[in-house]
C-alpha cells in the first residue's frame, strides 16, 4: 500500500513540482516506509527550496536526531523557529523549541 501511495504522491508531483506539501508528503511516506535517510534527503531539499513550508522543519529534525546527528537538528530547529515567528505560527515555534529542549538535555 505505500509503494501505491509513494508512487501516486510522485506522479502528483510530476505535474505540479513545485508543490511543497506534495514534496513533504512523499518524504513522510518515505519515512514510514523504513526509508529515513531519502525522507531526510527530500526534506532538506525542501528546506532548502521552500524554508517557508513550517511543519517540514520538525520532521527533519526529528528524522537527524533519530540518526545520531544531534546538532545538525537542533540547528534545524532554531532554523524553524526563526521561520515561526516570521509566519506568526507560535504552535509550531513552541513545538520546535520543547524539540529542541529535550535534545539539548540528553546526555
Amino acid at each position: 500500500m505505500s509503494a501505491d501511495r509513494l508512487s501516486q504522491l510522485r506522479t502528483l508531483l510530476a505535474d505540479e513540482p513545485e508543490d511543497a506539501f506534495l514534496r513533504y508528503a512523499i518524504a513522510l511516506e518515505l519515512k514510514r516506509m523504513g526509508r529515513p535517510d531519502e525522507a531526510m534527503t527530500q526534506l532538506e531539499e525542501l528546506v532548502s527550496d521552500r524554508p517557508e513550508h513550517i511543519a517540514t522543519y520538525y520532521q527533519l529534525a526529528t528524522l537527524l536526531a533519530e540518526a545520531g546527528r544531534k546538532e545538525e537538528a537542533i540547528a534545524v530547529c532554531d532554523s524553524g523557529a526563526l521561520r515561526c515567528i516570521v509566519a506568526g505560527d507560535r504552535k509550531t515555534r513552541a513545538e520546535l523549541l520543547a524539540l529542541k529542549e529535550a535534545l539539548t538535555d540528553e546526555a
